[in-house]
């Protein structure tokens, strides 16, 4: 502990983003909530089904590189990506990093 103190403070690692203090992260996350609410009226599926909290910052953290990720996001792929990924996508341009 003492060692770490004593480090000069540039050659500290970045601290940790957290996505939730990320500016930006309400104003989007509202943005694809309401992109969700849209796509299942549309398409008459269940907003609890096409798109939880989880796969919502999921999608987010990929988009903004906070966390590795191996695969592509839930909301993104599979029978999802049919209803909503270019939609997602281009809604997302509006929020850089």
């Amino acid at each position: 502990m003492e060692k770490a103190q004593a480090l000069p403070e540039e050659t500290l690692p970045e601290p940790l983003l957290n996505l939730m203090d990320m500016p930006g992260y309400r104003k989007a996350f509202k943005a694809i909530k309401a992109l969700v609410a849209d796509v299942s009226a549309t398409h008459n599926v269940s907003a609890e089904l096409l798109a939880s909290r989880r796969q919502i910052n999921q999608l987010l953290n990929w988009h903004w590189k906070l966390k590795p990720q191996a695969t592509q996001p839930e909301l993104i792929s599979g029978w999802r990506a049919e209803l909503m990924a270019e939609k997602l996508r281009n809604l997302l341009q509006e929020y850089p990093l």
